[in-house]
């Protein structure tokens, strides 16, 4: 089932609220293309798509919290390193393998729940941090 993007989820950083509805958005249609056996090119192209905006999306959040001190900023940076960890994995057992339901597992498990507890554990430290 997908996960619906709602004002739980922000941070109250209209950027970083944005980006991370457009990465769970996303995560969303990775998981929709993979059970609904979408064409290996559809597939490619939203992993294509999330490869450039992870780090993107990472590197931006990252830069804030160093820039404004923030106590979280370390965590936060290893936090990313272990997403992109299972990120990686979960997208050399797709080109190992291809779409499988073990998969779709993975990513609601190993990415858009990691993603939802980062935002609600650590992200929310931010704003904090940049109001003196």
């Amino acid at each position: 089932m997908p996960l619906a993007w709602d004002d739980s989820l922000k941070i109250g950083i209209p950027e970083i609220d944005h980006q991370h509805k457009l990465m769970i958005d996303q995560m969303n249609l990775l998981v929709d293309a993979l059970k609904d056996n979408k064409a290996q090119e559809e597939i490619q192209k939203i992993i294509h798509f999330l490869d450039g905006y992870v780090e993107q999306h990472f590197g931006f959040e990252e830069k804030c919290m160093h820039r404004y001190k923030c106590p979280i900023a370390t965590t936060n940076d290893q936090a990313h390193r272990q997403f992109i960890t299972s990120y990686n994995e979960i997208k050399a057992e797709f080109k190992a393998h291809g779409p499988s339901f073990m998969l779709v597992l993975q990513i609601n498990q190993n990415l858009l729940d990691w993603f939802i507890n980062h935002i609600r554990k650590i992200d929310t430290q931010l704003k904090p941090c940049m109001v003196p």
